[in-house]
């Protein structure tokens, strides 16, 4: 149930759609458009807003490990698709390991598909969706939709740490006070 509720609410914001759709337009290999969008078009429903107030960017997440063409280059393809002017953020997870211990202090493995960089988000923000060429939805939520419609925020061990989770509620708390976060055990 919660899925074709969240399917609905990805149906009905265009700007969403039309990203999906510039992703498959562009050849954009096992993508999901994912994280802090999907959570945010769930919280704004739940609260009364519009559908991508406080969305700071779409997340599209991909896995490319043979790197014919670079996140750069993807996004402006994109970019150059969409006419709507929410800010896009591409990123490989098959070069996130090359990356993650500069950024976040923790040393990760490699993954070997998308699926695991979205694993290791938050429960409320591991949401992801995407489109087949036949319009055909594919929702990914490694750990249900419960805590997203819940607005319930749990740490996520796998890929951060206490420090990282702190700033990140931090920032979650002041956008929308209503949400439950659950401390770092």
């Amino acid at each position: 149930m919660l899925e074709h509720q969240l399917e609905k609410l990805i149906r009905n914001t265009p700007e969403l759609m039309e990203t999906a759709q510039a992703c498959i337009e562009v050849g954009l290999p096992d993508y999901f458009i994912a994280g802090g969008s999907v959570t945010q078009l769930i919280w704004n429903s739940l609260s009364g807003e519009r559908s991508l107030k406080n969305v700071k960017d779409f997340d599209i997440v991909y896995f490319d490990s043979a790197s014919t063409s670079n996140e750069e280059s993807y996004k402006r393809r994109i970019n150059s698709t969409v006419k709507h002017e929410v800010p896009i953020d591409v990123v490989n997870q098959a070069r996130v390991h090359e990356w993650y211990p500069y950024k976040f202090g923790q040393t990760i493995p490699a993954y070997t598909k998308v699926e695991q960089g979205i694993d290791s988000w938050l429960s409320a923000f591991a949401i992801g969706f995407r489109l087949n060429s036949h319009g055909t939805m594919r929702i990914y939520s490694p750990y249900g939709l419960s805590d997203a419609f819940n607005k319930r925020v749990k740490p996520n061990p796998i890929a951060m740490t206490r420090e990282s989770y702190n700033q990140m509620v931090g920032g979650y708390r002041k956008r929308w006070p209503d949400i439950t976060v659950e401390p770092w055990e």
